[in-house]
């Protein structure tokens, strides 16, 4: 197949080229492309190196299948067009997710919003945080379904790209071993930086994308709409609160789900036991749990902390972790083409 990556040089466009190799996806020809000032920078696959052209539409024109991860302003710029001219074109950015005739798919989880593909035209990858929520969601759902949800989010810094990974890094390094002066800050004195509302080492802030008038963010906004998309639960109540913490991959959510059902603990269990894409780690007494540097290089959400929600035998609360730009970006891109052409 001759594929496309857009946005080859950024983190998830780099991930994107290494699960390609990584899972012998069925490549006769690469193209990476992405913008103008990447232009001649060169990437390797199939122990070949590539170079990077510049995106435009005459340079994706032919390819059976576009992965992209360019930002939606560049995806509404040009996908339109790519697709128009005969290329699947699977997108990581939110500028399609929410259009009606775009599917919007985890595949181990909604398998059937690719049904009648392949052909022309775009597919929508969920959000990152979206992705960690529904794996384990997904089968629960299926079983009692879920009727209502609040989920509180816990994202890495690299959710940001490499800026908000370097800004860490560099605020980090500013303030150094010395962590006394923190109980008693100075803020004037804390770093400052151009990605995150607030200083992100040793802290956390409660802001990922701008603030709307109903008070919520745009990832809140995103994680609220696309659970029920995915879900095909337009009534299921959803309520988010996206926090960015100071890690560097990996993002973790938890969750009180309520159901249509009573749905005890050790059922919980066993339905995600035997889950796609998902791996329980679930044992309080030995102290296993899940956690973003244990997911951080995995496929799967690890899923744990599972407990039924205090006098209510239809909730449960539970806290899963998946890699932010891996499993959450670039893996369900490309598990979108295995099931598209397997």
């Amino acid at each position: 197949m001759k594929i496309a990556v857009i946005g080859a040089t950024g983190a998830v466009g780099r991930e994107m080229i290494r699960i390609l190799e990584e899972r012998r996806f069925p490549v006769d020809e690469i193209r990476p492309l992405a913008s103008a000032r990447s232009a001649g920078r060169l990437v390797a696959f199939g122990g070949v190196d590539h170079e990077v052209r510049e995106l435009t539409p005459d340079a994706a024109r032919g390819v059976d299948v576009a992965f992209v991860s360019a930002g939606a302003s560049i995806s509404k710029a040009y996908l339109p067009e790519i697709a128009a001219a005969g290329t699947v074109c699977i997108d990581n950015s939110s500028a399609f997710r929410m259009q009606a005739d775009v599917p919007l798919s985890v595949p181990e989880v909604n398998p059937e919003a690719l049904e009648g593909w392949p052909h022309p035209g775009i597919i929508a990858v969920p959000n990152c945080t979206t992705i960690t929520a529904v794996l384990p969601l997904g089968p629960l759902h299926r079983a009692a379904g879920c009727t209502s949800l609040v989920i509180s989010s816990y994202q890495a810094v690299s959710g940001a790209g490499w800026k908000g990974t370097r800004e860490l890094a560099e605020q980090v390094e500013k303030l150094g071993g010395d962590i006394e002066p923190l109980a008693h800050p100075d803020h004037d004195a804390l770093p400052d930086g151009d990605v995150f509302a607030k200083p992100i080492a040793f802290n956390v802030v409660a802001k990922i994308g701008e603030f709307e008038p109903d008070g919520f963010t745009g990832e809140e906004s995103k994680i609220m709409a696309e659970s029920r998309k995915i879900l095909s639960a337009p009534d299921m109540r959803v309520v988010a609160t996206s926090v960015r913490v100071p890690v560097v991959s990996g993002h973790a959510v938890s969750m009180l789900a309520e159901f249509s059902r009573p749905i005890s603990v050790d059922e919980a269990r066993e339905l995600l036991a035997d889950a796609p894409g998902v791996r329980l780690i679930d044992d309080p007494e030995a102290g296993l749990f899940p956690s973003p540097l244990e997911a951080a290089g995995g496929d799967e959400a690890l899923v744990g902390r599972i407990r039924q929600a205090p006098d209510r035998d239809d909730a449960l609360a539970l806290f899963s972790c998946a890699d932010n730009l891996r499993k959450g970006a670039a893996l369900d891109a490309i598990q979108i083409a295995e099931h598209l052409f397997s």
